[in-house]
């Protein structure tokens, strides 16, 4: 075979073999801004979602690579904010709750052991999967609370009448043309971060320890990770609640006089 000829064959078998092309700029951002996130005192989200980049990713997909599309770390929220965003959204046996970014499932378990709410968890990542499947089996609660590994811009909202969230703040704005498909009167409750461009019906604060390394960043390694008592810190969690239809702001020069 000729020079030449070996040159070809050698460009064509590279091009088969190539990986997909690399995330967009989007989710490269979302990433990056994580650790800023948790540096500024606050835990980036309650799981790890989907990349807005790729909605229409399949979940078997993530199944292949669990690092693929993830592009949020994973920290759980405490019980006594989980607790704080059931009542606020004033969570009822008659509600189907759907947290996004489930983590280990313990907002949706919380709904069904403490109130008797039906209740879907997503997450993209097979691990929180299998963890949220674990701690619904334990909790004897699997009549009422399914789990799904999902891209959370995938997931049809409109049986929802509560929807929980615990991801950054560029993602719920992404999250707003899904929220509003939601039934009037229906909820939306998000662990720490805003929703830019919706008005909020409520604000709250709770005071709740979340375990944190010598740097001040989260920690999380586990349930069944022995931690060292001395890294949890208390610090302030916001809560923010939001009712259907969503109350817009208005841009700042909305009601200014034309020249």
């Amino acid at each position: 075979m000729s020079t030449r000829a070996s040159l070809l064959l050698l460009l064509v078998v590279s091009a088969a073999c190539s990986r997909a092309a690399p995330p967009s700029d989007s989710a490269v951002s979302a990433s990056a801004s994580a650790p800023e996130a948790g540096a500024a005192g606050h835990a980036t989200a309650a799981s790890a979602s989907a990349a807005p980049s790729a909605p229409s990713a399949a979940p078997s997909d993530a199944g292949s690579d669990a690092r693929v599309g993830l592009d949020i770390i994973y920290v759980p929220t405490p019980q006594k904010v989980v607790d704080k965003m059931l009542e606020v959204a004033k969570v009822t046996k008659d509600d189907v709750v759907y947290d996004l970014g489930c983590g280990d499932g313990r907002i949706v378990v919380s709904a069904a052991k403490k109130i008797g709410a039906r209740g879907l968890g997503f997450d993209l990542d097979p691990q929180r999967v299998k963890e949220a499947n674990a701690n619904v089996e334990a909790a004897k609660v699997g009549a009422l609370v399914s789990i799904k590994q999902e891209n959370v811009f995938s997931v049809d909202l409109s049986p929802a009448t509560v929807v929980t969230l615990y991801l950054l703040p560029e993602i719920n704005v992404k999250l707003i043309p899904q929220l509003e498909k939601m039934r009037p009167g229906s909820r939306i409750v998000s662990h720490d971060f805003d929703m830019q461009g919706a008005i909020p019906d409520g604000h709250w604060t709770v005071t709740a320890p979340e375990f944190v390394n010598g740097e001040g960043y989260s920690a999380w390694k586990g349930a069944k990770v022995p931690e060292d008592k001395k890294n949890y810190r208390e610090r302030r969690h916001e809560i923010y609640l939001w009712t259907i239809p969503l109350k817009k702001a208005q841009p700042a020069d909305a009601g200014a006089a034309k020249p």
